[in-house]
């Protein structure tokens, strides 16, 4: 019990940085209201940089087969959706439709053990913009011509794991994820400051073969200057003074950057200046500086390239999201 309590209590602060953003509750409780597409990689994920109140501990006896209840911002509206069609709307939210089977059934079974673990935390998203769930009338939209097809697809998929969830403890995992690591996952303490034993990081090499995997932005001194000012910084005449030492963690993120004289964590860093990762290094040059990134998204939990990579390589969801989330069971 002692341990469920422990581990319960990094749930509220995962909730500040879901990977999906609609609210998700078990079917009958009261409302409280860095994804692929058909792109390669999925929207940014915003690191939480202080954690919120913490979840109340999830249900051992969460029931994988029921509805699951979400606000959807988009209609300002309570939904009661059943599991399989949450698995489907949350998937094709998440990844491209043709990706292999097997990645696209982690990514429902992640999606699924996610929202139980959350418990009565609430959350909330916009079916219209595809954030975390999505309905057919969206996805018809989105589709087109391939629709049917589509659809027809992941319905399938969703049949196969409505059952399954990803626990620890006897309680559904908080099975987050995000798009591409920097090689290797990160732990959650480095993001959300409370360590899960399951969420401490694994190699994950295949990341590194990813198109986009390193990417470059470049601002201009004036425009570093003002989104140094937004930290609440004062940079000095000489730019190429405004970065100093950089601490970095296990996993190849920034762990601490000195800016301005002030050290600022990586996760913060990566929100003032709208970067893909809290992997990142700084070049300044020609009145210039030049940001690259590696991967793309808070890098927790799965990565959905790596689980790809996988899939290809013959793994089933089951040993990818085991791999991914270390000491966690499949309950079926």
């Amino acid at each position: 019990m002692k341990k469920t309590l422990l581990y319960a209590a990094l749930l509220g602060v995962l909730a500040a940085a879901a990977p999906f953003t609609v609210l998700l509750l078990p079917a009958g409780t009261p409302s409280a209201g860095d994804t692929p597409q058909a792109t390669p990689a999925p929207t940014v994920e915003v690191p939480a940089l202080t954690p919120p109140p913490l979840a109340a501990s999830p249900a051992t006896d969460a029931d994988a087969a029921a509805a699951l209840t979400l606000y959807d911002d988009a209609v300002g509206q309570t939904l009661t959706v059943p599991v399989e069609e949450f698995l489907l709307g949350a998937a094709a939210c998440e990844l491209p439709p043709d990706w292999p089977d097997d990645a696209i059934l982690a990514q429902m079974v992640a999606s699924h053990s996610y929202a139980l673990s959350l418990g009565e935390e609430p959350m909330e998203g916009n079916s219209a913009l595809c954030a975390g769930w999505t309905d057919a009338q969206v996805l018809r939209a989105r589709w087109g011509d391939a629709y049917g097809e589509n659809y027809a697809r992941l319905e399938a998929l969703a049949r196969e794991v409505s059952g399954a969830l990803l626990c620890y403890d006897g309680a559904p995992a908080a099975a987050c994820y995000h798009s591409i690591s920097a090689g290797h996952t990160e732990a959650s303490q480095n993001v959300w400051l409370t360590a899960l034993p399951y969420l401490q990081g694994v190699d994950s090499p295949w990341d590194k073969t990813v198109s986009d995997y390193e990417v470059s932005i470049t601002y201009s001194a004036e425009q570093m200057a003002s989104l140094l000012q937004g930290l609440g910084l004062t940079p000095g005449e000489d730019p190429a003074q405004w970065f100093g030492e950089v601490q970095w963690d296990e996993a190849g993120y920034v762990d601490t950057m000195e800016v301005c004289g002030t050290a600022f964590r990586g996760t913060t860093l990566r929100s003032a200046l709208s970067l893909r990762s809290a992997s990142f290094t700084v070049d300044y040059r020609d009145d210039a500086f030049t940001l690259t990134t590696r991967g793309y998204g808070h890098g927790v939990g799965l990565s959905q390239f790596g689980a790809k990579a996988m899939a290809e390589g013959g793994a089933d969801w089951r040993e990818i999201l085991t791999y991914y989330f270390p000491g966690c069971q499949i309950t079926e």
